[in-house]
């Protein structure tokens, strides 16, 4: 299994193409590959149609856990023909301008409210933890046995007027909202 060595771009697409879960790379950090999965996210989501012609955003909502590792993996590509941007927000900012929003670690209380401000937005809402999809959010990571792992929560993405494609459904344990 010489492939699951590969760079975490890489790695991230070969595990959507093969409908696997990530291992992480013995060079690479835990960051690096949700970093890519970041980026393959907008080959297998679709938003609402939108009039803007400005950079496809992937924002991120409290303290940065990539360490550049984002930034990377978006260089020089493109999303539905328009450049990429990464942008931070402070925990609790107005970040419904971007298409993706990673929520960092933030205590329950927040992550919920940061959840009901982006709830009916045209956003991908992507978190970390058990509680994140069933508080609402659309795809949680998940590490156990050092691979990445993915929850999907479909009625979030309804809510939010996405259309995630079948390979990327199949790909993740399917969750939905508690009411928590």
């Amino acid at each position: 299994m010489a492939f699951l060595r590969c760079r975490p771009p890489l790695a991230a697409a070969l595990a959507l193409a093969l409908a696997m879960p990530v291992p992480i790379p013995a060079q690479a950090n835990e960051y690096e590959v949700k970093a890519a999965f970041l980026f393959n996210f907008t080959l297998f989501v679709d938003w609402p149609q939108s009039s803007g012609s400005g950079p496809f955003c992937i924002g991120i909502d409290g303290s940065d856990p990539f360490g550049g590792a984002l930034d990377e993996a978006v260089k020089g590509r493109s999303a539905s023909g328009h450049a990429i941007a990464v942008r931070h927000f402070k925990l609790g900012e107005e970040s419904s301008a971007c298409e993706i929003v990673f929520i960092s670690g933030a205590d329950a209380r927040k992550m919920r409210t940061a959840l009901g401000r982006l709830q009916h937005a045209a956003v991908l809402t992507v978190g970390e933890g058990p509680d994140f999809c069933h508080s609402g959010g659309v795809i949680a990571f998940e590490v156990s046995e050092n691979k990445v792992r993915l929850d999907i929560n479909p009625e979030a993405a309804q809510r939010a007027r996405l259309q995630i494609s079948s390979k990327l459904l199949s790909l993740a344990t399917l969750v939905r909202d508690t009411g928590e």
